[in-house]
């Protein structure tokens, strides 16, 4: 089981309110250009995925543009 910044995030990936997976693995249209294993999807039959930078619970970053560009600090 992959580890998530926090209890909430696990719980909403759990809970399948939140999409936790490769990138290139994600079944759906990616609409925004954030490179991130979480998406948040719409329910249709072929799902428009919103890959998130941060997460929406605690504010960490959990993309890896965003967490390595804090990290370069």
């Amino acid at each position: 089981m992959p580890e998530h910044c926090c209890e909430m995030l696990q719980d909403a990936v759990d809970g399948g309110a939140i999409l936790n997976a490769p990138r290139n693995r994600m079944p759906g249209r990616i609409l925004n250009e954030v490179d991130s294993d979480y998406a948040v999807a719409s329910p249709d039959e072929r799902p428009k995925l919103y890959l998130m930078n941060f997460c929406p619970f605690c504010g960490r970053a959990i993309s890896r543009t965003v967490w390595n560009a804090e990290k370069k600090k």
